[in-house]
């Protein structure tokens, strides 16, 4: 079974370059209202590799908090007009203790916001880890797609679409996948199992490029 490797990335990595190998990669726009600085090379870097074909799509992840209306105005005003070969992805953690409680209402009202925004609720997918999903996102859209993040292990969870295997600290040589891509190093990793980017890319509401040829 083809499985589709790729890379999440933000400021705490080096900006992406023509070095980096796989057809998809995630890039973070903002945490609340702080934005990525590295967000302006990173967007046109996957606006321009998708025009060219040589990335099958890209996701651009926001960190979900209580002031859901202003990251998302952020989100917004950092994409301007969405890219048809983009797909959102709002990432829902405690963050060491300062997000706590059913948080589903917030998050789920930033989701409708996101799916309105981008015509589409199928182009907007989540992340967390099983704790947080079950903690924080208790009640979730039917039919959400999710990445789930689990370093060592690769959980079964209702939705989940990808695994972030890896945090870049050494479990991607426990599965035979890598603990990073160029130019970032070690870094966030995760993997669409069982699915071409092609497919990875339609799961996550983003449709077949016109060239057959690509994968």
């Amino acid at each position: 079974m083809p499985d589709t490797v790729y890379a999440d990335v933000s400021e705490w990595q080096v900006p992406v370059d023509d070095r980096y190998p796989h057809r998809v990669l995630c890039i973070r726009s903002n945490d609340g209202d702080h934005r990525d600085r590295n967000w302006h090379v990173n967007h046109a870097w996957c606006r321009r590799r998708c025009d060219t074909g040589e990335l099958e799509f890209f996701i651009v992840y926001f960190v979900w908090r209580p002031n859901w209306r202003r990251t998302v105005d952020v989100l917004k005003d950092m994409v301007g007009e969405p890219h048809p070969r983009m797909a959102v992805m709002i990432d829902v953690e405690s963050w060491g203790g300062q997000i706590t409680g059913d948080q589903s209402d917030g998050v789920n009202r930033a989701y409708w916001a996101v799916a309105d925004w981008l015509g589409s609720p199928r182009r907007v997918i989540g992340y967390g880890n099983v704790v947080d999903l079950n903690r924080l996102w208790r009640v979730k859209p039917e039919g959400i797609r999710l990445v789930v993040a689990a370093y060592g292990t690769n959980p079964d969870y209702p939705g989940k679409v990808a695994h972030q295997y890896t945090n870049g600290q050494g479990y991607g040589n426990t599965t035979t996948l890598p603990d990073g891509a160029p130019p970032f190093g070690n870094c966030d990793m995760n993997s669409a199992d069982g699915l071409t980017p092609r497919q990875f890319a339609a799961a996550c509401g983003v449709p077949a490029t016109s060239d057959a040829g690509v994968a």
